[in-house]
């Protein structure tokens, strides 16, 4: 009987634990774990710290990782709808899953609108510390000016003491052939192509750092301006890209991660109008529209936390044809222009740069760079011009903390150029300080020949803080090259002053040189003892930020100018110029997330040239003694943006003709007046944008279209004559009444 009790308690424990072992297998067979992403909409950039809660039951809920990633756990089976929203949306986004036995585990993703108040902040330290002369302006900023078709550097014009030309800014008295421009710290030598849109894709450009006076050490030698421009690092969160069409040209670009710890983009624009429209002619010259391209890749490997490998790439081409008839007045007055005319022009950069952290909280770039230009030119009878550059770089620079308050930079730059010259063609040697420059009568000449140059440039700066406010920068450039074996060895100094947290005063001086024109220092066509132009700048400045994120800055400089180039008929040229460049600017600028932002800069200058051989003085070629421009952008609502631009400065210098003269063959010369003692009618205009955007799940459409010179002002930028030259008819600019582009961003 016992045992009989013992048995049957036995079994109904053992069923008891077979039916609770049941119930817990059944249990979890109806537990499930979902996985879901966030994504902001368009981009499908991952949003983290994005909360997502289960309607039915708030207890259920996850936070997005950085990855965008969340993980939610249900008890059992049936239908759930899962919200999320991110701040400042409004209304949540809902996603309705069920869950059942024998059907597939969905994946939810939420596409959402990233917050409009926080879309624009960005933290970024500043690349450099130095303040001196210095304006700050972001690519996006740049992108969006009206009348510059979306490229960035077509807007530098926009910015204090800078002119516009067509063959690149003019900066303080200095023409463009005058500045050195970088790109990620390395040396470019091609910036714009023919049809003066620059070489960069517009979508790559994260800032430009303008050094307009007194420039640190470690640039190279210049008498102008330093435009210093940062792209981007290539995206590493997803493959992802971009695909534009535009009035002129089309172009795309392609990023993504590649491995871990590895990510890179390309990029690629070719113009096609000129598949479009084969040519036009005026006036008895017909011009074969021109064609450009250019690409740049970038491919970043972290090698650990400090040290990582930029490998870039980046090439443009331009070709250019046209002729001319030989009734035409162009022909009549220069004969030697009378037929067809062709230009092309390559360039190729590639480089690896190095950054790491030898010791301690040091910073060094190490950088081997290589470039190849070369550039091929046919002028009817005047002849034929082919050149050919191969040149090795090795930079480094490396930045040195000594203390909290002082940070040391060396800086070095070897290069080594192979060019070969092959010239059959007349030589005018005509500059700044010729009135006219009669091209038929100048001697044909011959030259081929092969160059091997090298050059070296070591720079270092002290950069202390010796009070709480001051702050003293002092530094010496020295460069030599073995062409006309010249070295210079030359100071910069500047200071900046904290008044306060807000307002802060700069000071800088600084010697500079530049080597002249290979025209000018080529055997037979130049003089190979020139020595080199030389530039002494002087600038004070101080700038003050203000509530509402406005801020305004003002600067006074004085710029000397000795060495320039002048033409002489026995030795072709000879160092016999110098100017003086002397004005002040203002920037009032309106930054942040608001819906209005835009600056207005104004510039009061002047800048005088003197032929030291005679005597003669007169204004800089590109002297605008009045220059304004005012900048805005303001946003109709979340999609809509309209951006205005006026520009107005006064006339610009030009060389009237006040008479003729004839040459054996009966052929009208000009007589010209004193050099650029004429002055052309002022010029203002103005160009307004719209932006529209259309964001769907997974990629955007971004559109712009441009109204250039509403008000159809003729403005005058020179003046063309008839064959006798009794006839002077304006010329106007170039202006495409509108322009528009359609970007899609997936």
């Amino acid at each position: 009987m016992y045992l009989s009790k013992v048995i049957s308690l036995s079994l109904r424990f053992l069923v008891m634990f077979i039916f609770c072992l049941c119930a817990s297998r059944s249990s979890y067979a109806a537990e499930w774990t979902i996985n879901g992403l966030v994504l902001e909409r368009g981009t499908r950039r991952a949003l983290s710290d994005v909360q997502v809660i289960v309607r039915e039951d708030n207890a259920i809920n996850a936070i997005s990782d950085e990855n965008g990633r969340f993980r939610l756990i249900f008890p059992g089976d049936g239908q759930f709808t899962l919200t999320a929203a991110t701040l400042g949306s409004e209304k949540p986004f809902n996603i309705v899953i069920e869950l059942k036995a024998g059907t597939a585990l969905p994946s939810p993703t939420f596409y959402l609108p990233f917050a409009p108040q926080l879309e624009e902040i960005v933290v970024q330290g500043a690349r450099s510390q130095d303040r001196v002369s210095k304006s700050v302006i972001s690519g996006d900023e740049l992108r969006r000016i009206p009348g510059s078709s979306g490229d960035p550097l077509a807007g530098l014009q926009a910015l204090p003491g800078v002119v516009s030309t067509g063959a690149g800014p003019a900066v303080r008295g200095s023409g463009p052939a005058d500045n050195l421009y970088y790109g990620d710290d390395l040396p470019i030598s091609k910036v714009f192509h023919t049809t003066g849109i620059s070489v960069f894709n517009a979508d790559l450009i994260q800032d430009f750092n303008l050094y307009s006076a007194a420039f640190a050490p470690r640039y190279g030698d210049a008498t102008g301006a330093i435009i210093d421009v940062a792209l981007r690092d290539p995206r590493n969160d997803r493959l992802g890209g971009k695909l534009n069409i535009n009035v002129i040209g089309a172009d795309f670009l392609v990023e993504g991660p590649t491995a871990d710890n590895q990510s890179a983009y390309f990029a690629a624009r070719r113009s096609y109008i000129d598949l479009l429209i084969k040519q036009v002619s005026q006036n008895g010259v017909t011009l074969q529209i021109p064609n450009y391209s250019d690409y740049q890749g970038k491919y970043i490997w972290k090698l650990n936390d400090s040290d990582r490998l930029t490998f870039h790439l980046q090439g443009a081409t331009d070709q250019l044809k046209l002729s001319v008839d030989s009734n035409s007045d162009i022909a009549k007055q220069q004969p030697v222009l009378s037929g067809n005319l062709s230009f092309s022009d390559t360039y190729a950069m590639q480089a690896v740069v190095w950054d790491a952290s030898v010791f301690s909280d040091s910073q060094n770039k190490l950088a081997l760079e290589h470039s190849s230009t070369g550039a091929n030119s046919t002028v009817a009878s005047a002849g034929n011009i082919t050149i050919a550059d191969d040149t090795n770089r090795l930079r480094e620079l490396m930045h040195i903390p000594m203390s909290e308050d002082q940070e040391l930079t060396l800086g070095s730059n070897l290069s080594q150029s192979h060019t070969a010259v092959n010239v059959d063609a007349i030589n005018p040697t005509c500059t700044q300080f010729n009135a006219g420059c009669d091209i038929s009568a100048a001697p044909r000449l011959q030259l081929q020949e092969t160059v091997n140059t090298n050059a070296s440039e070591f720079s270092v700066q002290d950069r202390k803080r010796i009070s709480s406010k001051l702050t003293l920068i002092g530094g010496v450039h020295h460069s030599t090259e073995d062409y006309l074996n010249k070295s210079y060895t030359e100071p910069r100094l500047g200071a900046e002053w904290d008044w306060d947290a807000r307002t802060l005063l700069t000071a800088g001086w600084g010697r500079h040189n530049q080597i002249p024109t290979y025209q000018q220092i080529a055997p037979i066509f130049g003089n190979t003892h020139l020595d080199h132009l030389r530039a002494e700048h002087s600038v004070v400045g101080i700038s003050k930020k203000l509530d509402d994120e406005w801020s305004w800055k003002a600067e006074i400089y004085y710029k000397k100018l000795s060495n320039l180039v002048v033409s002489d008929p026995q030795l072709n040229y000879v160092n016999g110029g110098s100017g003086i460049a002397y004005g002040e600017e203002l920037l009032i600028k309106k930054d942040g997330h608001s819906d209005l932002t835009g600056w207005l800069s104004v510039s009061l200058a002047r800048s005088k040239l003197q032929n030291d051989l005679t005597g003669e003085s007169f204004r800089f070629e590109y002297d605008q003694p009045i220059n304004a421009t005012l900048v805005s952008s303001y946003k109709l609502g979340n999609d809509w943006t309209m951006g205005t631009k006026w520009t107005y400065h006064s006339g610009t210098p030009y060389s009237p003709v006040i008479g003729t003269t004839h040459d054996s063959s009966g052929r009208y010369i000009p007589i010209y007046a004193a050099v650029n003692s004429g002055t052309l009618p002022d010029y203002h205009r103005l160009d307004l944008r719209f932006d529209r955007h259309y964001i769907y799940d997974k990629w955007k459409l971004n559109t712009y279209f441009e109204l250039n010179n509403v008000y159809f002002r003729k403005n005058v930028v020179g003046y063309s004559y008839n064959a006798n030259y009794t006839v002077a008819t304006p010329v106007s600019p170039l202006v495409i009444p509108f322009t528009f582009g359609v970007q899609a961003e997936f």
